[in-house]
């Protein structure tokens, strides 16, 4: 059996003794000076050389001094050593520390999602991060060195504010602000500003700046300050024309509404018709039905917002069916649906004659959003609309009734409205039509009367029926002789009417009075003018 030794496993190579010297170099170094100067005091003695020794010379020495030399010395160079490796250790640290915490903060500089810059104290930029050249368009080369506040990314009126708030972060260590800056190609856009000091080893080293774009939250602001504004208007006292003025002044500040239109469907008539309209180039819009060709009445048929400029109209299919009507005029249009729980009551358009790119895809989103919220507040104002039309109106007729008629005329009875007549018509032979031809025959002399009184009454004239076959109109500063004329001209157009059937046309009997010196109560004034109707209606029976 022969045994084999392998060398490389019994003998350290040199590579690994300096390894373990390094590793234990404090060590091997009091060994060294143990063996270096017990060999020195050897030396001294062999040769009989003599020494010192705690200031004596000394000239032998036994073994126990040599002992006792070499632990001193040992020990006093190992105690020295290790006081060197605390203070080398510990600068170390320190070192190892701040190179960590330098990388960190580089780390976290470069990476960061936001805009940040680091400036010295003076305002001089140093540093920049990849989201701020993104942010702002300006790369490191361009901005290093440069003062922050130089007009870089500041508009002209906000230099002097940049100036401030590094101040405020120098004195203070910390800011936040809301403002607006610049980017490279002088796009103006709203920013969060935070500012903070950067304190290195007790020392202010500068400062750093976080930008955030708040673009979309300041558009989402102002789009619920719009929605919120157009809702209020709704609740408050104002007719629907009114409301449409403020739906296009409100749209006016997220959208351009520079040409601009709100069509409404009217089911009974199978029609759209346009209740505001404003149109640099078509201003008048006439209504049309429901089925005409055109997008309005697309959008209106379908529920669904359209946009399409002309190079759309041209390449797609579906858009060819509207080449015609959409004209070459017509740069960009965009309409969206008015929806009430999925009933579509009409649209909203914007349109554009000058600039093909006013409008994108995008803006489809915001419109339809907004027309949700509208659809809504125009319902509710014509439902409102529509109960006070029903309490002052008579359903029949489209005249206003006894109610409003009587209140109208308190407020017209003071001197100021003087001279104030007052008009009292009453059918003849009413109840004859309703018996003989049925009562919706009787309904057609109620409807064709009342058209006879809209067609020859001034604008200011407040007219109304009162009961089932009686009239009223009341004329504010009209004189005693003008309502006589009056009545002449209501006798003559109901004897020249040539309506048929020939029971169709009107007989009255009128009465008025004209309120010009004293005043007088309503009741004397409504029991002196139905006095004389009823003496009219005497005469021509």
């Amino acid at each position: 059996m022969k045994l084999k030794l392998n060398l490389k496993d019994k003998i350290l190579k040199p590579r690994r003794w300096i390894e373990k010297i390094k590793e234990n170099r404090e060590v091997f170094i009091i060994i060294i000076m143990f063996i270096l100067l017990s060999f020195i005091v050897f030396l001294s003695e062999m040769l009989d050389i003599p020494y010192y020794l705690f200031g004596a010379p000394q000239t032998s020495i036994n073994w126990q001094e040599a002992l006792f030399l070499s632990i001193l010395i040992t020990s006093v160079g190992t105690i020295t050593i290790a006081i060197i490796r605390h203070f080398v250790t510990e600068r170390k640290e320190a070192e190892e520390a701040l190179r960590k915490s330098q990388q960190e903060f580089v780390s976290l500089f470069n990476s960061s999602p936001e805009a940040l810059v680091y400036l010295d104290e003076k305002g001089n930029i140093l540093n920049i991060n990849l989201r701020f050249t993104e942010l702002f368009g300006y790369t490191l080369e361009e901005v290093k060195g440069r003062n922050i506040n130089d007009g870089m990314i500041h508009p002209p009126n906000k230099i002097e504010e940049g100036k401030d708030l590094d101040k405020i972060a120098l004195s203070k260590g910390y800011f936040n602000y809301e403002t607006i800056r610049k980017k490279k190609d002088g796009t103006l856009f709203p920013v969060s500003i935070s500012g903070s000091n950067v304190i290195i080893d007790g020392q202010l080293k500068g400062i750093t700046g976080i930008y955030v774009d708040i673009t979309e939250r300041k558009k989402s602001e102002q789009l619920n300050t719009v929605l919120y504004n157009i809702s209020k208007a709704a609740n408050s006292p104002i007719s629907l024309n009114q409301l449409y003025k403020t739906i296009h002044k409100e749209l006016s500040k997220v959208l351009d509404t520079t040409n601009f239109y709100i069509a409404l469907v009217n089911k009974k008539e199978n029609k759209i018709f346009f209740p505001y309209n404003i149109d640099n180039t078509k201003p008048i819009h006439l209504p049309r039905t429901i089925n005409h060709n055109s997008l309005v009445a697309e959008v209106i048929r379908t529920g669904k917002p359209i946009f399409v400029n002309q190079e759309m109209i041209k390449g797609e299919k579906f858009m060819m069916e509207f080449k015609e009507w959409f004209g070459t005029l017509r740069k960009v249009w965009l309409g969206s649906p008015l929806k009430v729980e999925d009933r579509v009551i009409g649209a909203i358009v914007v349109q554009s004659y000058t600039n093909p790119e006013l409008y994108s895809e995008k803006d489809i989103g915001l419109l339809e959003f907004v027309s949700s919220q509208v659809a809504t507040v125009i319902e509710r104002k014509r439902t409102e609309e529509k109960i006070r039309y029903l309490s002052f109106h008579d359903a029949l007729t489209g005249l206003y009734n006894r109610a409003y008629f009587e209140e109208e005329l308190e407020r017209y009875n003071f001197p100021r409205y003087y001279p104030l007549s007052i008009m009292m018509i009453d059918i003849n032979g009413l109840k004859v039509v309703n018996d003989t031809f049925g009562h919706h025959e009787g309904d057609k002399l109620l409807q064709h009367f009342a058209s006879l009184l809209g067609s020859i009454s001034r604008k200011g004239d407040i007219i109304a029926r009162v009961g089932g076959d009686e009239f009223a109109i009341l004329l504010p500063s009209t004189t005693a002789e003008q309502v006589h004329d009056f009545y002449e001209r209501i006798k003559k157009t109901c004897e020249e009417d040539n309506i048929k059937p020939i029971y169709l046309k009107p007989s009255i009997a009128l009465g008025y009075v004209t309120q010009k010196g004293e005043y007088q109560n309503i009741e004397t004034l409504l029991k002196e003018v139905d006095k004389r109707m009823y003496q009219d209606k005497n005469i021509t029976r």
